[in-house]
């Protein structure tokens, strides 16, 4: 079990506008009524999922404008799936349910298909990998009236499971969704693991982790911290009492919050070393998008 050391953090939350620093731009599957993108890599490739009118939602990705069903004819096209994050080499990890409805990680790499299950759990879920392959996501196991018993985070390389016991210092559970190139891993942390109660945290490589809130602060704190990049920013979701989604950039001790002009709601899941971020959001007819946030001063990848 990988032991995360904890060490007391005071952020100074200083909050800025995201219209004023991103360019926003929507984008869906051509007669789907449902586009997400969860993972950008430094290539400006994205992955996420679609969804057509009476079909399962699909894995995707989209490149250079074109959108491509991820292995439809494979396991991936008979249930649910979405591709969760893609890193340099192509890479990409990801979701799916079985017909019973629990969910199954996955890898594809070089066409090839690879399931992702932590043994003896219920659900294993894939959310990250970096250009080292290293994947991070969380399992779960579950009683039989679908009650957690049990929440933690994993890392998988080459074939094998690493850890599957990772969880922040002190908590019910944790689920990882993000690692970057050094290694360092993003997540959220679990007071209960039956709860409503999420905060983000953050393990360095060669530091110890700490845990953060983003600004709005409801009766039940809910931050989902979800990618990390090279630069240890941190993209994720926040929700106050009104239930409705709002998105942060956590870069230093800066959250820029982060809502697609005119939604309902945004979901920010993904982020590059340029600080390009993607995400979902969602329209007033109950429709859902994709979106890609282009910094106005784009940095350099790493």
């Amino acid at each position: 079990m990988k032991r995360l050391t904890l060490f007391s953090l005071t952020l100074i939350v200083l909050i800025a506008s995201a219209h004023a620093q991103f360019k926003f731009k929507s984008f869906e599957y051509p007669g789907a009524f449902l586009t997400t993108a969860r993972g950008i890599n430094d290539y400006g490739v994205i992955v996420g999922a679609y969804e057509l009118p009476f079909q399962p939602r699909h894995a995707l990705l989209v490149k250079n404008g074109q959108y491509i069903p991820i292995l439809p004819n494979s396991i991936l096209g008979i249930n649910y799936s979405e591709a969760t994050n893609i890193n340099n080499l192509g890479d990409i990890t990801g979701q799916m349910l079985d017909e019973n409805g629990f969910g199954h990680g996955f890898l594809v790499k070089n066409g090839a298909l690879t399931v992702l299950d932590v043994a003896g759990a219920s659900e294993t879920f894939a959310l990250a990998i970096n250009d080292s392959g290293l994947v991070a996501g969380y399992w779960d196991l579950l009683d039989a009236n679908f009650n957690a018993l049990a929440i933690y985070g994993f890392t998988w390389q080459d074939g094998v499971f690493i850890d599957t016991q990772i969880n922040f210092p002190g908590a019910a559970g944790s689920g990882l969704f993000g690692v970057n190139s050094r290694g360092d891993l993003s997540g959220v942390w679990l007071p209960d693991v039956n709860g409503a109660i999420e905060h983000g945290f953050v393990c360095p490589k060669s530091a110890p982790c700490f845990s953060y809130d983003a600004p709005i602060q409801g009766t039940v704190p809910f931050t989902d911290g979800k990618e990390i990049n090279a630069r240890g920013q941190v993209v994720g979701i926040n929700v106050g009492d009104d239930g409705i989604w709002h998105s942060y950039l956590m870069s230093g001790g800066t959250f820029t919050m982060i809502d697609f002009p005119g939604s309902t709601g945004t979901g920010a899941f993904g982020i590059n070393s340029a600080g390009q971020i993607v995400g979902k959001y969602f329209g007033a007819d109950g429709s859902t998008h994709g979106f890609l946030a282009e910094p106005i001063q784009k940095a350099k990848p790493q």
